[in-house]
């Protein structure tokens, strides 16, 4: 990606001060992005702009500015399809994080980040000017569409088991008490007529063995029994009641620009923002749902590492020659 250079300018954006470091990491998210982009393309994987992502792509034409994540989304067969090739074919030191490839990965989504170590600064020079003076870990959520039963009866039957199993997962993180855990455990194995294996105690055990049966229960409605599209995790658990979409609505992209690059966006983009948000064109400040910024905590080992350097030039001169060498 080349960035002009007024780009990386701080600035006010919908009354919102965007300063020159957010700017740089988002440069570095976009660049990470474009790796995603270019596995998808060789490997024939369709994706697709969501949440924020979406919402900014078509208002704003790019980040939201108090939003500094990129989230995206494909159908369930292409997510699984990008969880094999992607470990291969993504540059050297990214990391594919999801609950096959990390035994105590609890979360529904996957993760790819541009370093294989979130409390590690990218320092190395020609990382530095590869991602713009960005010396933060980047990570980009990847979420999986699934379908939804035609017939209501089926998905009331889905919907409970799933909101089962988050309960008993929040039981564990809650450290609430073995007898009550066994018991959620018991009510489970009723409803779907499982067996869930031993976990001899273990939490993140039990806690992995939860998650990877929610991801089976997601995947179990195939496309001739529906009529939607969901992700089934924010449906339900979250507050985005209305987030089920015709699965038509996914059935063609069309290219949408992102501070220069070409986002993928479903055709029907505003159908399923409504969906999300309602009237989404209202801009509304402070509604990310992470800390803002969201490398707040590599901040502070910046700042760390700053104090220990004994050079006559620090690193943020350092990382601003760089950027200077980059536009």
């Amino acid at each position: 990606m080349q960035f002009d250079k007024k780009f990386f300018d701080a600035e006010y954006m919908d009354g919102f001060f965007v300063d020159e470091r957010m700017k740089r990491f988002w440069a570095a998210s976009i660049e990470t992005l474009e790796e995603i982009d270019k596995v998808c393309k060789k490997h024939n994987i369709t994706w697709y702009a969501d949440w924020g992502t979406l919402l900014g792509t078509v208002r704003h034409k790019g980040f939201i500015p108090w939003d500094d994540d990129l989230d995206i989304a494909m159908k369930r067969n292409d997510y699984e399809k990008f969880l094999r090739v992607a470990p291969q074919e993504l540059p050297e030191h990214y990391r594919v994080f999801d609950g096959d490839s990390e035994k105590f990965w609890c979360n529904n989504a996957a993760y790819v980040a541009n370093w294989d170590n979130e409390n590690y600064l990218i320092l190395e020079q020609e990382r530095l000017k590869k991602y713009h003076g960005c010396p933060f870990y980047i990570g980009i959520d990847i979420f999986a569409l699934d379908y939804m039963y035609r017939n209501t009866e089926q998905e009331k039957f889905r919907k409970q088991l799933l909101m089962e199993i988050w309960h008993a997962i929040v039981a564990v993180e809650s450290k609430q008490k073995s007898e009550q855990i066994s018991q959620r455990i018991q009510t489970i194995e009723t409803i779907a007529q499982i067996k869930i294996p031993d976990w001899h105690g273990d939490d993140e055990i039990l806690k992995w063995q939860l998650r990877h049966l929610s991801d089976t229960v997601f995947q179990i409605c195939s496309e001739k029994e529906a009529d939607e599209l969901a992700e089934l995790r924010w449906l339900y658990v979250g507050e985005y009641t209305g987030a089920h979409f015709n699965k038509e609505w996914y059935d063609e992209v069309v290219y949408m620009p992102f501070h220069g690059f070409q986002m993928s966006v479903p055709k029907e983009y505003d159908k399923i923002l409504k969906g999300m948000y309602g009237d989404y064109m209202i801009p509304v400040q402070g509604t990310a749902s992470h800390d803002y910024p969201k490398f707040k905590g590599q901040m502070e080992i910046f700042n760390q590492w700053k104090k220990q350097v004994n050079e006559t030039r620090n690193l943020e001169r350092i990382i601003q020659d760089l950027m200077g060498e980059n536009q």
